[in-house]
Formats: structure tokens, sequence, C-alpha cells
């Protein structure tokens, strides 16, 4: 098949990730995969006057301009906008946000069958914008049960095709988790972020909670942000290389998710993989593949003082953390690219191997 994606220029997310890593295993199996970027930024109508946002347009065109030298892909073909001229006739073409579905549904019938591939409900720019580009007439896959929710909630369609991001488990620690014992300093990590629904203040508020009761406990966070508006006492990472990374995934015991809605969760899927205990809320793939007490600890979202409470558990209790942290590697071992992909190509209209099942 000659596949297409449509990927906004700027912005660096899981993701995005997720993309490049489903053009790598297409071209594997020996489809043509191009990975369409422009330069001309999308409209976010993400404030009020419209001639703010058409400045913002025009700043993340010229950052996008200046972006172009650093790109390696091999996949990437930077186009000046996503028009009819400039996107390759296809059998199938994706778009992959909802600026890119609102572009892939001006496009001619010529690009092939037309797909929307939902990572999220991406509400936060302009509600009504994002809420339409799910009714436009495509073809949606979503990547979790918590997606269509939303959408069946919101705006009462669905449900979708559900495929599960995979994870690369070569990538990841595959030792034996030296498991701090009670008493023993306890070492949290968690993810910084500058959007609210990631829930960064009230992950704060719980560990400092928990940190009254067991005072045995440090915290770690990394972001791409500077991290200079959190409490000193926080050990910070600002955008930690991937062996920076792994190393902070391997010291840790816990794995704070304080998310108050989450597309799915990369991060505490990775901190699963090194087998973190993870203390988290019920969105996401936590719907999906996530049980209580036994591959991690599950709160209401927001439920900060819950969050507490099963951080001050698992630090008294290391037969229940250690118990988490296995049950959740084992979990996460069944998130098979290789079924994703075979899913995937499935919905695009060519089937590989079985259904995924977990």
């Amino acid at each position: 098949m000659v596949i297409n994606f449509l990927l906004p220029m700027i912005g660096d997310s899981g993701g995005m990730r997720v993309i490049y890593k489903y053009s790598e295993l297409l071209t594997l199996k020996g489809h043509d995969v191009v990975i369409y970027r422009s330069i001309k930024a999308s409209n976010m109508h993400r404030y009020k006057l419209p001639f703010v946002n058409t400045i913002h347009r025009i700043y993340c065109s010229i950052k996008a301009l200046l972006k172009i030298d650093y790109k390696e892909s091999k996949y990437d073909k930077i186009v000046r906008s996503f028009t009819n001229s400039k996107i390759r006739n296809a059998d199938v073409s994706v778009a992959t946000s909802w600026p890119t579905a609102y572009a892939l549904d001006r496009l001619n019938s010529n690009k092939g069958k037309k797909f929307y591939f939902v990572q999220d409900y991406e509400i936060w720019d302009n509600q009504k914008y994002v809420n339409n580009s799910y009714k436009l007439n495509l073809n949606k896959i979503v990547i979790s049960t918590w997606i269509n929710q939303q959408l069946k909630n919101n705006l009462g369609i669905g449900p979708f095709p559900i495929i599960y991001n995979g994870i690369d488990l070569t990538n990841f620690y595959s030792g034996e988790k030296k498991y701090a014992k009670k008493g023993e300093m306890i070492k949290c990590l968690m993810l910084n972020h500058h959007l609210k629904r990631k829930g960064v203040q009230e992950g704060i508020a719980a560990f400092e909670l928990a940190k009254k009761v067991y005072n045995q406990l440090e915290l770690t966070m990394f972001g791409l942000d500077s991290g200079e508006s959190l409490p000193n006492y926080i050990h910070y990472m600002e955008n930690p290389s991937p062996i920076e990374l792994k190393r902070l995934y391997i010291q840790a015991d816990i794995f704070i998710f304080p998310s108050l809605s989450e597309g799915w969760g990369l991060t505490p899927i990775e901190a699963m993989a090194y087998k973190c205990a993870v203390v988290g809320s019920k969105t996401g793939f936590v719907l999906d593949i996530g049980e209580h007490r036994e591959n991690m600890m599950i709160a209401e979202p927001g439920d900060f003082m819950g969050i507490a409470q099963y951080i001050v558990e698992l630090c008294n209790d290391f037969e229940l953390r250690m118990k988490i942290s296995e049950a959740g590697n084992l979990t996460v071992k069944k998130l098979d690219w290789e079924k994703s992909v075979n899913k995937l190509c499935e919905e695009f209209g060519q089937r590989y191997g079985e259904h995924y099942e977990i």
C-alpha cells in the first residue's frame, strides 16, 4: 500500500513518536510510507481575537522554517502546505491531529481512503473546532477506551476501532529490580507538563501528603519545561536524553501518574517496563490494562488524597510494592508493536496475523 501520514511540523510528543514507529513497521512490511509535514502552520483558534491567532500562526510557521535543517527522518517530506498538488496520490492517507483532520478532509479522493488516527481528545486548543473535527467524514481509529468514552459522551459518536500503542521492550531495563525496603529512602518519579490536565499540581500535593506520613520519601521530576516553578525540594531533569531517562526509571520505586484526563499515557507505561510501581488516575491506558492492586494502584482523576494514601501504602508494604511492580512489567510486555501494526493494516484494508488481544 501507498500510505501518507499528515503530521504538524513543530512539536515533540509521544504521539508523534508513535507515528514514526508505525511508519518504520509499515515500511518493513513492504508498504510505501511518507510523512508529510507542513511549514505553513494551522490556525489553532486558540485565542479569542483573530489577529492574535494570525500572529501565532505566523510565529509557528517561522519556527517550522527554522526547524527544517534538523529533520533527520527518512520518512519526512516537507511541504509548504497540505494541498492536493503537494500530497501524492495514495491508497491510504491518515490525519494525526485535529488540524490535520481538516486538511485531509479537504484533499481529493485520489489521496486514498481517509483515516483519522485519534490519540487523544484534544479540546485544549478550541473545543468547538476540535469537536467538529471528529464529525468529519473520516474513518476513525482510537488508541484507548477512554477516547471512545469521550467521543460517545460528548458527541454521541462511536465506538471506533481501538489499537493500543506498543512498546519497544528491547529498549528497556530487563535486569533485576533493586526494591527499596521499608524504612529505606523510597524514590518517586513524575512527569512535569505545562498542561493542567496532566495533573502536576495534584501529583505534587499527593506527594507532599504522603511525605508527611512516610518521611523517607523523595521526588524526582522530568519534562520539556524548565521546572522553575516547581518546589525546591524536587530533583528536576529538563529534557533528559534517552540514557538519562532510563537511569531515572531504573532508580525509581514509585511512578506517580496524576493525569486528570489522558488519551493513553506513555511515561507510566515506560515506568511499568522498568518495574516501577505505578500509582495513577483512572484515565487513558488505565481503563484498558490497569487492574487495581494487581498491576498498579488506581485512584479517580483529581483524587490526590487517594494517590497519597496509595503511595504511603506501597512504602509500608514491601510485598505489595514488589507484586505491583512485577505484574505491571508483565502487563506491558503484552503491548506488542507487531500486533498493533497488523491491526492497523487490517483497518487500512490488508490483513496480517491475528486480532489484537491483551
